[in-house]
């Protein structure tokens, strides 16, 4: 079985339409597809085809998409890497994958260097960091003349690793094939709404699996706006512009844009995604608010690419206010059953594992069977978040398995108290961990950030939470911070903010 290189569709009904654009740059369909073949062109003279690896580390910049796109034409393995870590963890996931060629963005070459002795092609026609002599990108498809790109590819082909977010052992890539792929864009493409006349706001990190969104945008027709990095103050201007009409942000995203968002400002923005972190109800109710727009939950991960939606129907706070905090239903084509400790199917209301199948999963873990057989059984992969399920088949996240803190014999799931704490007037971001305690093994920890210019006292906190939830999920500690340590997609790093906590284990907090 095969698939259709959908790049190639798209050039094929608008080629001279805007596919990208970064800054005051664009590129058009024909541009970007020319520009991959070119690329691929490049890899097989050097050697490189079928089964290797060629790495990304760059920012968004404009030739994310060529590259991608290339890669895969000349058989070879995409291989985004992220610009975050720093250099060992880099190089942990380099020798995982052992590529065949790095490309570099402009500002990571000292970063790739540290982290790698590869051969590397740099995308910066001039970059002070980068020594002479080396291999620019633009030089090297100037050098190569386009091929024939195939016009389909085998669906069980690997056309991707992707790396998971963890930060301790070995690093853990998720193996995607084309098929998986083509899935994907096609259902994360129905999902955002994407249509040839729309414009999408790329403002996740293009290593980040949730990209996925922005490359379903434009293989679907539309064109593709990206920020180089995130930042808040432009993408409120970039959302407030009239240009931009969908969009995916993660809640902290959500949260920052707003904070800066122009009054009165006018807005095109049809549809927006949100998902990869827990969204407060509150904070979605202003978003709703505020743009008018349709939203759309998306609920999946690194080793499974859109499992659940909750579509734009359900977020009509005054038909059914508690399906905001709903993760939706399975995506098409997608199954979810939630799970107990023993297998079996969770009844209604009972928290369980969530556990998916279907086409756009990952085939396994690079080079990892074992870790492979541990997250599949009997066909289900096990996602390691801990959700239940209500009478018509709404599902809503509980947790991370490996969040849940247990205080006293008592399960605490950390988000259930943390939407109660930032229904609080004078918090803007909390996060809440389990941390031991001679006594009850684990107490209830809270990070919490004020809204500037207020300054809440723990004892207020605490106060705020009685009668709202029991008794032993109020939180022991509390810690004021001006910053909750993230990941770049916005997910709270709770095995940072455990490792950071100055408790000394007694129930007090040392200043």
């Amino acid at each position: 079985m095969e698939v259709p290189d959908l790049l190639a569709h798209a050039v094929a009904r608008r080629p001279r339409k805007t596919c990208v654009r970064v800054a005051s740059r664009a590129l058009s369909f024909a541009e970007v597809s020319d520009r991959a073949d070119r690329f691929a062109e490049f890899l097989r003279s050097r050697g490189i085809g079928p089964g290797d690896r060629v790495a990304v580390l760059a920012y968004n910049e404009i030739e994310y998409l060529e590259v991608r796109v290339g890669t895969l034409r000349a058989g070879a393995v995409h291989v985004p890497l992220n610009f975050r870590l720093s250099a060992p963890e880099l190089g942990r996931i380099v020798e995982d994958c052992d590529p065949a060629l790095l490309v570099v963005g402009p500002r990571l070459y000292p970063a790739a260097r540290a982290a790698a002795d590869r051969p590397m092609v740099f995308l910066a026609a001039a970059d002070p960091e980068i020594p002479a002599g080396v291999l620019r990108y633009e030089d090297a498809i100037a050098a190569a003349a386009p091929a024939a790109a195939p016009a389909e590819f085998p669906a069980d082909r690997l056309a991707m690793i992707s790396y998971t977010s963890g930060t301790t052992g070995r690093p853990k890539g998720a193996m995607l094939t084309h098929g998986a792929l083509h899935a994907a864009m096609i259902s994360l493409g129905q999902e955002i709404g994407a249509r040839p006349d729309g414009v999408y706001l790329a403002a996740m990190p293009m290593f980040h699996i949730g990209a996925q969104l922005g490359h379903a945008f434009t293989y679907l027709g539309g064109t593709c706006r990206q920020l180089v990095r995130f930042d808040p103050a432009d993408a409120a201007a970039a959302l407030a512009s009239g240009e931009i009409t969908h969009a995916q942000l993660v809640p902290s995203m959500i949260r920052d844009v707003l904070a800066r968002w122009p009054a009165n400002a006018p807005s095109r923005l049809r549809r927006v995604l949100y998902g990869a972190a827990p969204m407060p109800p509150g904070l979605l109710r202003r978003a709703i608010e505020t743009w008018g727009c349709e939203f759309v939950n998306g609920y999946g991960s690194t080793e499974a690419l859109g499992v659940c939606v909750l579509p734009p129907e359900d977020h009509q706070p005054e038909r059914a206010p508690g399906l905001l905090k709903s993760i939706g239903r399975s995506a098409v084509g997608m199954r979810m059953r939630v799970v107990t400790e023993d297998g079996k199917d969770a009844g209604p209301g009972e928290i369980g594992e969530i556990a998916c199948r279907g086409p756009n999963l990952m085939s396994g873990y690079w080079r990892q069977p074992e870790a492979t057989a541990e997250c599949f059984r009997d066909g289900w992969f096990r996602t390691g978040d801990l959700a239940y399920r209500d009478a018509e088949g709404y599902h809503y996240l509980v947790d991370r398995l490996n969040d849940k803190i247990v205080s006293g014999g008592e399960n605490v799931y950390p988000t259930e108290v943390e939407n109660v704490l930032l229904e609080h007037a004078d918090v803007r971001d909390v996060a809440v961990v389990g941390t031991p305690d001679p006594y009850w093994g684990e107490i209830v920890t809270a990070a919490v950030v004020p809204l500037a210019g207020a300054a809440p006292g723990a004892e207020d906190l605490k106060q705020h939470c009685r009668g709202r939830i029991a008794g032993y999920k109020i939180p022991k500690r509390i810690r004021f911070v001006s910053e909750l340590a993230r990941s770049p997609t916005g997910k709270v790093l709770r095995r940072e903010i455990r490792r950071q906590w100055p408790g000394d284990g007694t129930g007090k907090v040392r200043d």
